[in-house]
């Protein structure tokens, strides 16, 4: 069987990329985006494509359920950035900012909290981070 990865953020970017070249590689894929009408052109071998939001928790466990019991890598890659400009913070609005936590800091860890107990020996997660703090 072919090693799985789920990578999140994957319709456009940095998640796109990685998942092409785990492809080319023979990874099976489960990937999602907020905005992932379907497989993205240039993706090889077994792709599982889910629209959704890793903020949700049933979409995170729909993540989980299509790597079919293996993940031998999690990237968490999918993220929000907010209001545009980013405001200072003494400007932010709040539930903006509980939204941008949701989606880059609690979802990740809940996806990880899912898929630990099916990450054999030598599985890694990757935490991608934004320059957005800057």
């Amino acid at each position: 069987m072919p090693s799985t990865a789920i990578v999140t953020g994957a319709s456009r970017g940095l998640g796109l990329a990685l998942a092409r070249s785990l492809g080319q590689r023979g990874w099976r894929l489960v990937i999602d985006a907020r905005d992932l009408p379907g497989v993205p052109d240039g993706l090889a071998g077994q792709v599982i494509a889910l629209q959704g939001d890793v903020a949700d928790p049933s979409h995170r466990r729909a993540l989980v359920e299509a790597a079919e019991g293996r993940v031998d890598l999690l990237v968490n890659n999918a993220s929000a950035l907010g209001p545009t400009p980013l405001p200072r913070l003494a400007d932010y609005p709040l539930d903006a900012l509980e939204s941008v936590y949701r989606v880059n800091a609690v979802a990740p860890l809940a996806l990880v909290q899912l898929a630990l107990p099916l990450m054999p020996a030598g599985a890694r997660i990757l935490n991608v981070t934004s320059d957005a703090a800057v």
